[in-house]
């Protein structure tokens, strides 16, 4: 008798062990399949190609995923890097609405910059980038 109240108990304890197990894996490929539904797709914009030095430049990163805006995005960060080598930094980015995530800058020198964006959202990492004139 207690034989069996043994091998009942250590069944129940195995059954869970699995039952647990499953619950984990489900989560790990609910989380897998949303990022194999299709790519990250960021479309990054500037309002003017040109500015002039103190004019505000509006940078923004448009982020979709399988059609649909992400709001969530794991991180954005916007790269600017100026061509003489002289500015280089990564100002990190907020989301304002519909997947758009904006930086208003402006600029002291004049040159070319470089405008990378750095976007890691649903297990994927995208960095479009744009060139922007600064004149005085």
């Amino acid at each position: 008798m207690l034989k069996k109240k043994s091998y009942a108990l250590i069944s129940v304890m195995v059954m869970m062990a699995i039952a647990l197990a499953a619950c984990g894996d489900s989560k790990d490929d609910s989380k897998h399949q949303n990022s194999m539904e299709g790519p990250l797709t960021v479309e990054l914009s500037l309002n003017a190609e040109t500015a002039a030095i103190g004019e505000k430049v509006i940078i923004q990163a448009k982020v979709t995923h399988s059609g649909e805006p992400v709001e969530d995005a794991d991180s954005v960060e916007f790269e600017i890097i100026s061509e003489d080598g002289g500015m280089k930094e990564k100002v990190p980015v907020q989301h304002s609405e519909d997947g758009n995530y904006e930086l208003e800058k402006t600029f002291t020198e004049p040159g070319m910059y470089r405008i990378i964006s750095h976007v890691t959202a649903r297990e994927q990492h995208s960095m479009p980038s744009k060139e922007l004139k600064i004149t005085k």
